[in-house]
C-alpha cells in the first residue's frame, strides 16, 4: 500500500514513522529504540508507548494481534537518550500472550507496560456508530490553520505539531486558536495518519495507533477551560496511558479520533479517545490520566 508523502501545508516532514518502530534487537528480548529526528526539549510519551509495545510484538508468533496496552509513566524520558526495551514473557496460552516491558536510559526505568496479544475468537459484537463528519479529503491540511493565524501560531505549529511523522486534518478549528480566543470546546475530532506507508505488520500498525493516540489527548482536559499547553500557564505530563485494540487497521490510511475529558481535578485529568477507521467502524478505545500543573502564576496553592 502506497499513499503520497503527507501534505503537510507546504512543509516537509523530515522524519518517517516506520523506522521509529523497527527496534534493533540487543540481545534476547532486548531491543532499542531510535529517537525523533527534529525532537523538542521534551520526549514524546507516545513514542515510548508505540516502541513498547513493538519490543513485545517481537516475542509472539503471527497469529496473535495486541489487543491491550497499559502504559505507566515512571519518570520523563530524556531527548536524545537511547532507550532500551525489555521483554519478560509472563505467559503463552492457548488463546493469549501476556508480556510485561520496561523501558530504560541512563537515567534509570522510565516506563512500564503490560501487553496482551489474542488469536481471536468468533462471539457476539456490536459497536457504536461513528460521529457525522466530513472526511480528511474534505478538509485542509493542519498546518494551512496555523499559518493562516499568523506567526505566532505558525511558530505554535512547528514547535509542537511539525516534527512529528504524521499528518493530521482537523475537524473544525484547531485547539490552540480556539482557545486564543477563550472559547471552551468539549472535545477534539482529527483525522491522522502515519506520513509513510508501513507495511503489512499488524503490530506496526498497532504501534503506529498507539503513538498518535497520545497527541491531542491530555490536551482535550485542558478545551473545557479554553486553554491550551505551551501558554506557559499549564504544565503537563503523562501519568499513564491504555490502549484497547478492537479489530484490524491500517494506521497508514486516515482514522478518526475522537477524544475529550471525562474529569479532571486534583492537578490531574482523565481523557479518553475512540479511534474509527473510514467505514466507521470503532477499532480502537483509548484512556490516559495525565498531570496538570498549573504554573504560580496562575495556581491557587502551590503544593510541594
Amino acid at each position: 500500500m502506497t499513499h503520497p508523502a503527507a501534505d503537510s501545508g507546504g512543509v516537509t516532514l523530515t522524519s518517517a514513522l516506520r523506522p521509529l518502530l523497527e527496534l534493533a534487537s540487543v540481545q534476547a528480548d532486548v531491543f532499542r529504540g531510535r529517537s525523533r529526528e527534529n525532537e523538542s526539549t521534551r520526549t514524546f510519551g507516545g513514542l515510548f508507548a508505540a516502541q513498547a509495545l513493538a519490543a513485545a510484538g517481537r516475542t509472539v508468533t503471527d497469529d496473535r494481534r495486541a489487543h491491550s496496552l497499559h502504559v505507566v509513566f515512571l519518570r520523563p524520558g530524556t531527548v536524545g537518550s537511547t532507550t532500551e526495551y525489555s521483554v519478560d514473557r509472563l505467559r503463552d496460552g492457548r488463546g493469549f500472550s501476556s508480556r510485561r516491558v520496561v523501558a530504560t536510559q541512563d537515567s534509570g526505568e522510565i516506563l512500564q507496560a503490560s501487553v496482551s496479544f489474542h488469536v481471536g475468537e468468533d462471539g457476539y459484537e456490536h459497536t457504536p456508530g461513528p460521529p457525522a463528519v466530513p472526511g480528511p479529503d474534505e478538509l485542509p491540511p493542519a498546518k494551512s490553520w496555523f499559518t493562516a493565524a499568523g506567526d505566532e501560531l505558525d511558530g505554535w505549529y512547528n514547535i509542537y505539531l511539525g516534527s512529528h511523522p504524521v499528518d493530521f486534518r482537523f475537524v473544525g478549528e484547531p485547539p490552540p486558536l480556539a482557545a486564543r480566543r477563550g472559547q471552551p470546546s468539549t472535545g477534539l475530532r482529527v483525522w491522522i495518519r502515519a506520513s509513510d506507508p508501513l507495511g503489512d505488520d499488524p503490530v506496526v500498525h498497532a504501534s503506529a495507533m498507539t503513538y498518535a493516540s497520545d497527541l491531542f489527548l491530555l490536551a482535550s482536559a485542558l478545551l473545557p477551560h479554553g486553554q491550551v499547553f505551551g501558554t506557559g500557564s499549564v504544565v503537563g505530563a503523562s501519568l499513564d496511558h491504555s490502549v484497547w485494540f478492537h479489530r484490524p487497521f491500517r494506521a497508514d490510511e486516515w482514522l478518526l479520533f475522537d477524544k475529550g475529558s471525562l474529569w479532571a481535578g486534583s492537578g490531574r485529568g482523565l481523557t479518553k479517545g475512540s479511534v474509527f477507521d473510514r467505514s466507521g467502524q470503532l477499532v480502537a478505545s483509548v484512556v490516559q490520566e495525565g498531570l496538570l500543573r498549573l504554573t504560580p502564576a496562575t495556581a491557587p496553592h502551590q503544593h510541594r
